[in-house]
């Protein structure tokens, strides 16, 4: 943004982009071998709880955004959300992160009940997604990109104004190890940004104390959809092994479940609640320019890849997990949690506790006609009824899941939980 209230701080600040990187970067498949930094700094731990909890929110514009408070939403009615010690998202799922982040201490004060994640966190973004269209504030802010602020600039300040509130990085509550992860496009890793660090493991970790980063540069980045916004460019300087400019695009172009940050093993005892609301590839006719179409649909085979992938090797880890029972010791390569889909389809006769949720809360998979989970992957203005029908959808399929695979997580009477209203 040309104004100083968006401008980031000299530390952070974009940096004018040098082509000369791409040619040597692994990241366009030159066969070099990343190597990691080697740099002593790591992130801040979260403080110890019983039974603690990881969330990981996928990318998909304001459907994954809202499908995640939803899911956030089921967090609170459990009793789960109190527990919540690490957060990480891409893309859409980052607005939601970011959301939850800025209200973490109000909560907390509040006690996390459902009431308060309404108020706090749910209803001021669905009043503004519905009445307001980020696209359309972007596009009459262009003329703000002349000079050198780009369209990701914009796109900070308007998460800014909307979201975020001047929220700083190095502010974020120390509870829960909050993580947006962008893609380097220099490097071909995952870059991180949170509380206390930002860097990836190529170039190293540099600190933020002191840099005035703001929460909305950090999702600008972790949304920065390829094509529609330019990359985010910083000043190598902060980091130690840094030897370009670190290029930041959106996070789903390298992991788009928001998952790598927190699948390692250190995090074994942790309860992984994993939501994926991105896109799907749905076979057929996919255009009619050749080179267009061929590309795009490599692109979204190569995403789909990636993303069967990952979400099979949790899975894996869930299974090896499930003999061990609720309580019993983990073997090694196990990991309790539920990961779900916005396509997720439930069997209408699966265990009695599933059986029973259905009873008590109807699936509600559509809104006018059509199925949520197609729902187009968009920064604009949404109906009313659609916001609160994602919402609803994220909440139930969080409750679903629970249900399916860990029972002993839900109340004993059901009718206790308020859903979301539609």
């Amino acid at each position: 943004m040309t104004s100083s209230r968006h401008a980031p701080a000299p530390s952070s600040a974009p940096v004018a982009a040098d082509p000369s990187w791409l040619v040597d970067s692994p990241a366009v498949g030159t066969g070099l071998t990343a190597r990691p930094c080697g740099d002593p700094l790591r992130p801040a731990e979260p403080p110890a709880t019983a039974h603690p909890v990881a969330l990981a929110l996928s990318g998909g514009g304001f459907r994954a955004t809202l499908s995640a408070l939803g899911f956030v939403r089921l967090l609170a009615d459990t009793g789960l959300l109190p527990r919540l010690r690490y957060s990480s998202s891409v893309s859409g799922g980052s607005v939601a992160n970011g959301c939850l982040a800025t209200a973490w201490p109000s909560l907390r004060q509040a006690g996390f009940t459902s009431r308060a994640v309404d108020d706090l966190v749910i209803d001021p973004l669905v009043e503004r997604v519905c009445s307001h269209s980020l696209k359309q504030a972007l596009v009459l802010g262009l003329w703000r990109t002349v000079g050198p602020a780009t369209r990701t600039d914009l796109l900070a300040g308007r998460f800014d104004d909307w979201f975020f509130h001047g929220t700083e990085l190095q502010r974020l509550d120390p509870e829960v190890r909050w993580i947006v992860n962008a893609a380097n496009l220099t490097t071909g890793a995952r870059f991180t940004f949170e509380r206390d660090v930002y860097g990836d493991y190529t170039i190293g970790l540099a600190r933020t104390a002191g840099t005035r980063l703001r929460l909305s540069r950090a999702v600008s980045a972790s949304a920065a959809v390829p094509g529609a916004f330019p990359p985010v460019v910083l000043d190598p300087a902060p980091f130690p092994c840094a030897t370009h400019p670190p290029a930041l695009l959106d996070g789903g172009t390298y992991d788009n479940t928001g998952l790598e940050a927190i699948d390692g093993d250190r995090y074994r005892h942790t309860f992984l609640y994993v939501l994926n609301a991105g896109g799907l590839l749905r076979p057929g006719g996919y255009g009619r320019v050749p080179l267009v179409r061929d590309l795009a649909r490599a692109n979204s085979l190569l995403y789909r890849q990636s993303t069967a992938l990952r979400t099979r090797a949790v899975v894996e880890r869930f299974e090896r997990a499930r003999d061990a029972g609720p309580d019993g010791a983990l073997p090694p390569g196990a990991r309790r949690g539920v990961l779900v889909q916005l396509s997720t389809a439930f069997p209408a006769d699966g265990p009695q506790a599933l059986r029973r949720w259905r009873a008590a809360f109807p699936e509600q998979r559509a809104y006018d006609g059509k199925d949520l989970a197609l729902v187009p992957t968009v920064f604009d203005r949404l109906d009313r009824g659609l916001c609160r029908a994602l919402v609803h959808r994220g909440w139930w399929l969080g409750g679903a899941a629970l249900a399916a695979h860990h029972p002993e997580l839900l109340p004993d009477d059901l009718t206790a939980l308020r859903p979301p209203p539609r």
